[in-house]
């Protein structure tokens, strides 16, 4: 699939909406998309817990990832 309106140097941002969305099961993500959903859904002041839960991922990398993105919890 050609980058277009939906994408973001790699990233598939509608992958990225339905994952922060919390509607159904999350789409599979990769390593930068989960990055992208880990800013959109501290942005939209989930926490550490529920983003970890919703990506399937350790509350403790959300945290790390958070500090490196300059992130506030």
């Amino acid at each position: 699939m050609l980058p277009g309106a939906t994408w973001d140097k790699g990233i598939d941002l509608v992958a990225v909406e339905r994952a922060a969305l919390c509607r159904g099961a999350c789409p599979a993500l990769t390593d930068e998309e989960k990055r992208r959903t880990v800013l959109v859904m501290t942005e939209a002041g989930r926490s550490a817990e529920d983003i970890a839960a919703r990506l399937g991922m350790a509350e403790r990398t959300v945290g790390r990832w958070r500090g490196e993105m300059g992130l506030s919890s």
